[in-house]
């Protein structure tokens, strides 16, 4: 699957985890990307925004037939004919027809908005902690400090970690993942309510989050939420 038709499978909460982590690796990488998968989702939330969902009525299996168009859509030509004026007198060779070319996810994505309605209804979201439990081989281990609990933690079976905290961090901070190594905290990366993925750590790996300004920093510079071995 290309980008730009994961971007919207994205927004609609249809990747798996394993692919979502793959998209989101992407992403980081790729700031361009990252504003082009931000303007999807950011197209879906105002059309849901601007919805009388009370008064919206979803026949049933409209969902279903909904998605299978936008896969269909998908695969059409990417080329939309639009009309170009044509200059008058004789020294205009300007067609009177011509192509505009766009992604493949712009055909699609009128029908993912009205999708995005009728999944709303026909389906909850997906609790990624339930999903990565769900893999062969996972371990899930409850975060807790001072007899709390602060959030999961699921070891899959090759080595990564997904770590996501109960609660959302306060307006303007963010989370950041470290590993102490020898001591020293490395960071595995910031996150939001959403969680994070690791890369592969060995087994037993001791984890700790603090919160820190938008975009992190080079080393915590608050105290640990919690520091435990994963």
């Amino acid at each position: 699957m290309e980008h730009d038709d994961r971007l919207l499978a994205s927004a609609l909460n249809q990747l798996s985890p394993a692919d979502e982590a793959e998209l989101q690796a992407a992403l980081r990488a790729d700031p361009a990307l990252e504003r082009q998968w931000q303007e999807v989702r950011e197209s879906l939330t105002t059309l849901l925004d601007d919805l009388d969902l009370q008064s919206v009525t979803i026949p049933a299996g409209a969902e279903e037939r909904l998605i299978a168009r936008l896969h269909a859509e998908q695969t059409e030509s990417d080329v939309i004919p639009t009309a170009v004026p044509v200059m008058a007198g004789p020294a205009s060779t300007a067609p009177a027809d011509a192509a505009v070319r766009r992604p493949a996810w712009w055909l699609a994505l009128p029908l993912a908005l009205a999708a995005a309605v009728a999944v709303m209804f026909a389906l909850r979201p997906t609790d990624p902690v339930q999903e990565y439990a769900r893999t062969p081989g996972a371990v899930t281990a409850a975060i807790v400090a001072d007899g709390q609990s602060l959030g999961t933690a699921v070891r899959l079976a090759d080595g990564r970690i997904y770590v996501r905290l109960d609660k959302p961090p306060a307006d303007g901070r963010t989370y950041q993942l470290w590993q102490i190594q020898a001591g020293t905290p490395v960071s595995l990366g910031t996150f939001g309510q959403d969680g994070v993925l690791t890369q592969a750590l060995p087994a037993g790996a001791t984890l700790a989050v603090s919160v820190e300004p938008p975009g992190g920093s080079s080393q915590p510079t608050t105290k640990p939420l919690f520091a435990q071995q994963i």
